[in-house]
This record gives C-alpha cells, sequence and structure tokens, in this order.
C-alpha cells in the first residue's frame, strides 16, 4: 500500500503571528482614521509601520471608507472597512502613537497592540456634556472679540454658544438626529441672538451669530481636503472638501430660515457696543486655548503647549499681515505652527498634532465660507462668490505654509 505524502503545513503559530500582524494593522488604521489623520498621513504611516513588521501594504482612505490591502499581489487579503468621518482626539491619538511604537519596539505583541487600541476607542471622555457646554461657550465669546464685539456681543455669544453646544452634544448621540445639527444651529443662532438683541440693546446680531455656531464651522476640514489634494489624494480631498461645503450650506440655509422669521417679528436696533481696548485680545486667546483643550479631547497637562500653540498661530499670522495682507498673512502663521510641531513631535516622540491642529483652528477660514454661504440664500450671488474666493485663498495660504513648514523640518516618523 502506498503512503501519500503529508501535505505541507506552516506553522501554526507562524500563521497566527502573521494574521495578528494584520489586524493590527488594520486596527492602527482605523484609530489613525477615527482621531482625524488626513489620507497622506494615514497611508504613510501604514506604509511604514508594515514594513517594519514585514508586511506589504496598500491602503486607500475616504472619509467614509477604508481599504488596506496586506501581502504580496499574488495573495493579498483585502479588508474594506465602512467608517464615520474622523474628528481630531489628541490625547487618544498621542496614546495610540505610544501602542503602535511599543509594538514595533517589541514592548507589546501584535495581538496586545490590537487589544489595546481597541481599548483606547471604549474609554469615555475625559470631558463630559458639562465641559463640552463650556467649551462652545467659551470659543464663542473669543470668537467675538476677534470678529471686534464688545461686552455684549461676548455675552450674549457665550450664551447662545453653550445653549448650541449643548443642543449639538444632545443631537449627535443619534444618527439620524446628527443630520440635522447645523441646520438647526443656524436657526437657534439667528433667533436666540434677535432675543437677546430685543431684550439687551444695543447688539450686533451679525457678530452673535457668526460668533455663537464658529466650532461647527468647517473651516479645519476644508483646509484638510486642500492639503489631501495637494498631496495627490484626489478622492479623498474632493468628497472632504464636499462635506465641508454641505455644512456651509447646511449652516447658511439656517440662517436664512431665521431671518425669514425674523422679518415677522418687531425690529431691533443692531449695533456694535462700545468696543474694547486691544489688550483683550490676549484673555480671548486663553479662552480659546481652554476650549481647544476641551474640543479636542486633549489632556490638562498639555494646556501649556495647546496654549502656546494657540499664541503663536495668533500672532504670527498678525506678523504675517503686516508683511504681506491679511489673507495671505495667515501662512506665516500656519509655517510657524507647523514648524513647532515637526520640532515638538521630533524632540518629545509625541505627534506633532498636538501642536498643529489648536495652532491652526483658530486661523482656518469657516467664517469667511459661512458668509458667502449666507449671502447666496439673500440671493447676493456676487457677495457670496467674493467670499467663498477669499475662503478659499486662506485655505490655501495655509496649506502653502503647512507643507513648506515640511521641507524645512520633515515630520518625524513615527514607524
Amino acid at each position: 500500500m502506498t503512503q501519500l505524502p503529508t501535505p505541507f503545513q506552516e506553522p501554526t503559530q507562524d500563521f497566527d503571528t502573521k494574521a495578528n500582524a494584520e489586524i493590527f494593522l488594520v486596527e492602527c488604521a482605523r484609530a489613525l482614521h477615527r482621531y482625524g489623520a488626513p489620507a497622506h498621513v494615514l497611508e504613510a504611516e501604514m506604509v511604514r509601520t508594515g514594513s517594519r513588521l514585514g508586511i506589504a501594504v496598500q491602503i486607500f482612505s475616504l472619509p467614509t471608507y477604508l481599504a488596506i490591502s496586506v501581502g504580496p499581489l499574488d495573495r493579498q487579503r483585502t479588508f474594506h472597512l465602512r467608517v464615520d468621518p474622523g474628528s481630531i482626539k489628541l490625547s487618544s491619538r498621542d496614546e495610540m502613537h505610544a501602542i503602535q511604537r511599543q509594538v514595533l519596539e517589541g514592548e507589546l505583541t501584535c495581538e496586545q497592540g490590537t487589544r489595546a487600541l481597541r481599548e483606547l476607542h471604549l474609554r469615555p471622555s475625559d470631558f463630559g456634556m458639562v465641559w463640552q457646554m463650556i467649551a462652545y461657550g467659551l470659543s464663542a465669546a473669543a470668537a467675538a472679540r476677534f470678529f471686534t464685539g464688545g461686552i455684549r456681543e461676548i455675552v450674549a455669544s457665550a450664551i447662545l454658544g453653550m445653549l448650541i453646544g449643548t443642543m449639538v452634544v444632545l443631537l449627535n448621540m443619534r444618527r439620524d438626529r446628527a443630520a440635522v445639527t447645523e441646520f438647526v444651529a443656524g436657526i437657534v443662532a439667528t433667533l436666540g441672538a434677535w432675543s437677546l438683541a430685543w431684550m439687551f440693546p444695543p447688539v450686533a446680531t451679525n457678530i452673535v451669530v457668526l460668533a455663537s455656531i464658529v466650532s461647527l464651522l468647517p473651516g479645519y476640514t476644508l483646509t484638510t481636503s486642500l492639503t489631501e489634494v495637494a498631496t495627490r489624494n484626489l478622492a479623498s480631498g474632493g468628497s472632504r472638501f464636499v462635506g465641508a461645503a454641505m455644512t456651509l450650506l447646511a449652516l447658511g440655509f439656517g440662517v436664512a430660515i431665521g431671518d425669514r422669521i425674523l422679518e415677522h417679528l418687531p425690529s431691533i436696533q443692531s449695533a456694535v457696543s462700545d468696543p474694547l481696548l486691544p489688550w483683550t485680545i490676549l484673555p480671548a486667546a486663553f479662552s480659546i486655548a481652554l476650549a481647544m483643550l476641551i474640543l479636542l479631547q486633549a489632556k490638562i497637562r498639555d494646556s501649556f503647549i495647546i496654549l502656546c500653540a494657540v499664541l503663536l498661530g495668533l500672532y504670527g499670522a498678525r506678523f504675517g499681515a503686516v508683511l504681506v495682507g491679511p489673507q495671505l498673512g495667515v501662512c506665516i502663521g500656519a509655517f510657524l505652527v507647523s514648524l513647532a510641531g515637526n520640532i515638538f513631535s521630533h524632540v518629545t516622540k509625541r505627534s506633532p498634532n498636538m501642536v498643529i491642529a489648536p495652532g491652526l483652528i483658530p486661523l482656518v477660514p469657516g467664517s469667511l465660507g459661512m458668509r458667502g454661504a449666507a449671502a447666496l440664500f439673500q440671493n447676493d450671488a456676487a457677495s457670496g462668490a467674493s467670499w467663498a474666493i477669499a475662503a478659499l485663498v486662506v485655505a490655501g495660504s495655509l496649506v502653502a505654509g503647512l507643507l513648506a513648514a515640511n521641507v524645512f523640518v520633515p515630520p518625524r516618523r513615527t514607524a
């Protein structure tokens, strides 16, 4: 009787190790996307991580979709993930990089790294609803000061900002309600500004409306989309740009509906209250830093870093405005922030986003885009187009500053 040869089988341990490494790569990509990494950063990080693990990786990233192919072309495994558009979470992304580094340096196995990433996602936020409500109020108050508002506009914006922040948190608890968040916020901001101006005149309602919804404006998303387009990630950049445009249209539509309602209400005196002294810009910057700490989900220990990033961005942009004008001056502010972020990452081995995100957000052109959307709904197409072009110029200037800084000090490679 002839004995058939026993088919060759790879050792189970090696197969498990390879499978665990592939799942770890998938979880790393999902975490980076979840914590706000743009397409070019995500793809570069995953290719380097796969190289360190001895696995060929190809990534295709969109705001709502991830495709991850691992292994050689003739034996590829592809993972398809339906994901929600990521949001910036500074502390979680920092911890994600630490877990990734521990796996690559052999301190954790791939299986342990995968478990740690999943536990990180399930960890509750350090800041509850009350803190988020306060953060929305602080950012609105600071924005009113930067929009040249007086003390009445600042107080009114803070009140409306906290109200809208509470509404946003409650609506975002369910996916079907989250879709109308911006639209409802525009109506609430318009009617709320009228109510406060009617009770405590004079109040510049246009400043209050814009400041109260400033945290919902997609200026950072718009800048990220142009950065992705500039780095040849056209699909991701284009879809992210459309998402930002839809957010602006929803806000503008809500404000337009509110204006139509106000036509049937008594007219009010809309005028800016007494202007504040120039030194009040500094407390406004502190307010923005505290709001960024909460809204970007950072750690309390990073408060000083975030404050320095905000001040560097604001005063860098003011210095640039003196040199080349306000719209192009933000390029210098973005250059300084990105340069500082890359240096910070090389020195501390932490994510550069800890500096870049809070430094850029006060400079992004969301308010310009909002004014353009509002003008379109008021049948003023020329003014709307002018504001939209101005927003694109500012966003492009920010992107130029970011990319130029990466040439002088390249970002640190996590993997």
